[in-house]
């Protein structure tokens, strides 16, 4: 079956149309779950609650796959690669400081981590939640990353540069939110221990990032917007627009080092042109993190 030409325009509307579902359809369904209350079923609900982040995040990208007659192989997924463990090396920050902040919120050196939830507490419903959560949300970055390069074909630069640009402005972002959440937390009486994510993940963030910047091909080309969309893509969806200052800077500060994941996903995929590396990356945060 020949593959359909996909205009600028069209991949600009295929991208917006997932992005909008991601970020949206989360609400439509659980106002049609209010009305058909399917989730009540016995044995049904717990499909419905694990199965569910699928729809909001891959569906409609397959469907659209389906429908331009593109091949999966378009968009990296081919067969295995050994991208796959580089993807599980440059998650090892990230899982070092899930462990660390475990143990100093005193549920051990495992507490952080959602493998543990399920041996010590049984949790298994909501551990397969996350990981179709979390491999839904990377695939759709990893579409989004492919169909951003037919949708924007401006601002060339080199990958590494582009990587860069991106990352400073959102180290400074993660610098300001993170200083400002200290400051309140002392000055609310807290211990600053306790809140150590406010600093361990970003910094985990940060080493991942520079894990994944070492591996570019410096005279690789791409450009500012395809990086942007899986980055966008991460950081609105954490973020929570709130009146109150607190929880304001607390929803910019888990956009901005998520923003950051979401980056490491895009940098991964256009230096490698393969999807294996992301989701090897997909792995360690769904398995070994509660990011």
């Amino acid at each position: 079956m020949p593959r359909m030409y996909t205009t600028p325009d069209e991949a600009r509307t295929d991208l917006y149309l997932a992005g909008a579902v991601y970020l949206f359809g989360d609400l439509i369904l659980r106002i049609f779950l209010g009305l058909v209350p399917l989730d009540r079923i016995r044995f049904v609900g717990p499909v419905i609650v694990a199965l569910l982040p699928l729809v909001t995040t891959i569906l409609v990208p397959y469907l659209l796959i389906r429908y331009r007659k593109e091949r999966f192989a378009d968009y990296g997924l081919t067969k295995p690669s050994p991208l796959f463990l580089r993807g599980l090396f440059i998650g090892a920050p990230l899982v070092v400081a899930a462990v660390v902040t475990g143990w100093l919120a005193g549920a051990g050196p495992g507490g952080g981590l959602p493998v543990f939830g399920v041996v010590m507490q049984g949790a298994l419903l909501l551990f397969v939640r996350r990981i179709t959560f979390v491999f839904g949300l990377v695939l759709l970055c990893v579409y989004a990353t492919a169909k951003a390069r037919d949708a924007f074909r401006s601002d060339p630069r080199y990958l590494p540069t582009g990587v860069l640009e991106i990352g400073r402005v959102l180290a400074v972002v993660s610098a300001v939110t993170s200083g400002l959440l200290i400051l309140s937390t002392v000055l609310g009486g807290q211990s600053i221990i306790v809140r150590s994510t406010l600093l361990l993940f970003p910094l985990a963030v940060a080493a991942a990032a520079y894990l994944a910047y070492r591996e570019l091909a410096g005279r690789q080309l791409t450009s500012r917007a395809i990086l942007l969309t899986p980055t966008v893509i991460l950081a609105l969806g954490a973020f929570t627009l709130r009146l109150d200052a607190f929880e304001f800077t607390y929803g910019l500060w888990r956009a901005a080092y998520l923003a950051g994941i979401g980056l490491i996903v895009g940098a991964l995929i256009e230096s490698q042109r393969s999807a294996w590396g992301a989701l090897g990356l997909a792995t360690v945060v769904a398995l070994l993190t509660y990011l």
